[in-house]
């Protein structure tokens, strides 16, 4: 017998264990918890619609009306897919931290890649890198993934 027919062989003779399915979540759905959320919060900056939360990934449906504080993720990559709105995102750079007039804490990134995205648009936020939604032209929605988030 040849390799490949002792593979296959060993392939059909082999159980396998049943795995639980993976997480769907409907579009019309997503919007309609996300538009209760901005309805229930109408003045916060930021708006979070919870897909899922695990030790390996987090999933939420973000909707940002002003810029907020830039951050950095030590552990795990994001990608935003933009689904709504327009935004300038800054990735990259450092983050410079100051304190503001009102005493608030302030950070911004300098010498960082600044680029306006809108509905289509797709950001990758490799671990460690800086990223800040700098300017929001009304408001910015977005599909955000987090891989192996971590504590952060």
């Amino acid at each position: 017998m040849t390799l490949t027919g002792l593979m296959l062989v060993f392939a059909i003779g082999t159980a396998q264990s049943v795995v639980p399915p993976g997480t769907v979540s409907a579009g019309a759905d997503l919007q309609a918890n996300l538009k209760k959320a901005i309805a229930d919060t109408p003045d916060a900056p930021m708006v979070v619609a919870r897909i899922e939360s695990t030790d390996t990934t987090r999933v939420n449906l973000i909707h940002r009306t002003v810029p907020q504080n830039a951050i950095i993720h030590a552990t795990g990559w994001e990608v935003h897919h933009v689904t709504d709105g327009t935004g300038t995102v800054v990735t990259g750079g450092r983050v410079v931290r100051s304190t503001g007039a009102d005493g608030e804490r302030v950070a911004k990134i300098e010498d960082g890649s600044s680029r306006v995205v809108t509905a289509g648009d797709v950001v990758i936020i490799p671990a460690g890198t800086p990223h800040w939604y700098s300017d929001i032209d009304g408001s910015v929605t977005y599909l955000e993934i987090r891989y192996d988030p971590g504590s952060n």
